[in-house]
């Protein structure tokens, strides 16, 4: 595990395109400056934990790249390890989400495992923030080394979502609506427990794909953009707090200050070893629900009047109930064939909007005087440039950079549950 008084190694690396070429040498360079293949050599198991939140395409930039996951698996193949993937989606089972990101031929072709999140157990946090032991997958402690994969996007709570924000996934299936219910209504408290999540999994590697990223409303409804960057790291607030400097993120976000104010985070112990990269003219434009996190007096009452709200755009609506199931509120049912939202109940997690297969959960603002609201089809026209997806040049870009790796995908993107329905276990953690 990493301590706070140690120094740690940022690593940057310049990579435009998913080139398989140029991914397995910059992954085999990342993984001899960072001391893999001793650890992963002789049949060791190593579990990558990718982002894969939904079944989305690649070109989407939801998820994880299928080509940075198979430059990974594959050197830990080449150092004498055994890989296996595993993740816990937001809504729909994993098997699904590998599908349609298309990393399902990679983990056939590379015979990789898939470990499902589905079963907890409790584990210790070393310096922890809100309590010493904390519920995660108890597929976990199989695997003597982790290596966190985690996509660069934009996020409506925390600002982005990078290396450390990524290991949320590590909370199997409906327990995570249990922690935003928990800690959602307050960011500095959901950041706090996503770095004890941070130092109880402990990775030993961070790799962030920023090939093309995604900005506007993330995590699920943003717009692809070009960034052009894989950054590596033994720690991930190090990771995180590099790379949204690098990227000139307008503010700093609820996790960076967290590490900031508890010290788990000194920027004077990180070294940036920047091999090339120029990060892209202006910043990443932030989720629209990310947009006001100071905390001031008469907050609370305020935040209930003007925070913006998710919404219904009811042309758009299927109901097919993953808002209704997943809200960890209970402020979303379904009443006479439609999804009404209690806003008195309504904690602003905007997980509806993340977790929407068919993007009819919008945010903007609604009275806070109102009990519960039905936006009516006339909004449906009032699509932002986030949702409608890329301008001509940046899909150009995005295009070129996902073409040499491109998987298939697309299709119905349905309902599914919380159940990862098929993968393996392997050996103990040490």
């Amino acid at each position: 595990m990493t301590h706070r008084n140690e120094r740690h190694r940022v690593a940057v690396h310049p990579v435009v395109a998913y080139d398989r070429a140029v991914l397995t040498a910059v992954v085999r360079q990342i993984f001899a400056a960072y001391g893999l293949p001793a650890r992963v050599r002789g049949g060791t198991p190593v579990l990558l934990k990718p982002n894969l939140i939904a079944p989305r395409p690649s070109a989407d930039a939801v998820c994880t790249h299928p080509e940075v996951v198979r430059a990974v698996a594959a050197a830990v193949i080449d150092c004498g390890g055994r890989p296996c993937v595993g993740d816990s989606p937001g809504y729909a089972p994993l098997s699904r989400c590998i599908e349609k990101s298309g990393l399902k031929p990679v983990l056939d072709e590379l015979a990789i495992g898939v470990v499902p999140f589905s079963a907890a157990a409790s584990f210790p946090v070393p310096d922890h923030r809100l309590s010493p032991r904390i519920e995660l997958a108890a597929a976990l402690a199989d695997f003597p080394v982790i290596i966190n994969l985690p996509k660069l996007k934009t996020h409506g709570l925390m600002g982005l979502t990078l290396a450390v924000k990524n290991l949320f996934g590590c909370v199997p299936g409906i327990r995570k609506a249990g922690w935003h219910y928990r800690a959602g209504h307050r960011r500095e408290l959901f950041a706090r427990m996503l770095l004890d999540i941070h130092a109880a999994v402990c990775p030993a590697l961070h790799l962030l794909d920023g090939i093309v990223g995604m900005e506007g409303d993330g995590p699920t409804r943003g717009r692809p953009v070009p960034v052009g960057l894989l950054a590596a790291a033994a720690d991930g607030p190090a990771l995180d707090w590099t790379v949204e400097g690098l990227l000139k993120y307008p503010e700093t976000t609820p996790l960076i200050a967290a590490a900031l104010d508890d010290g788990s985070l000194d920027p004077a112990r990180i070294t940036v070893d920047n091999h090339g990269f120029t990060a892209p003219e202006g910043p990443l434009k932030p989720a629209r629900s990310a947009r006001a996190t100071a905390r001031f007096p008469l907050h609370s009452m305020l935040r209930r009047l003007v925070v913006r709200r998710p919404r219904i755009a009811v042309s758009r609506c299927r109901r097919c109930g993953v808002c209704v199931k997943h809200c960890p509120a209970g402020a979303m049912k379904l009443v006479d064939g439609r999804v009404r939202i209690d806003y008195k109940t309504c904690i602003r997690c905007y997980c509806c909007h993340e977790l929407c297969p068919y993007d009819a959960v919008r945010v903007g603002w609604v009275p806070g005087w109102i009990a519960a609201a039905q936006v009516e089809e006339e909004f449906d026209n009032e699509r932002t440039d986030d949702a409608a997806g890329t301008s001509a040049g940046a899909a150009t870009a995005v295009a070129a950079a996902d073409a040499p790796g491109r998987a298939a995908g697309g299709g119905d993107p349905g309902a599914g549950t919380c159940n990862n329905d098929f993968g393996r276990g392997a050996h103990k953690r040490g």
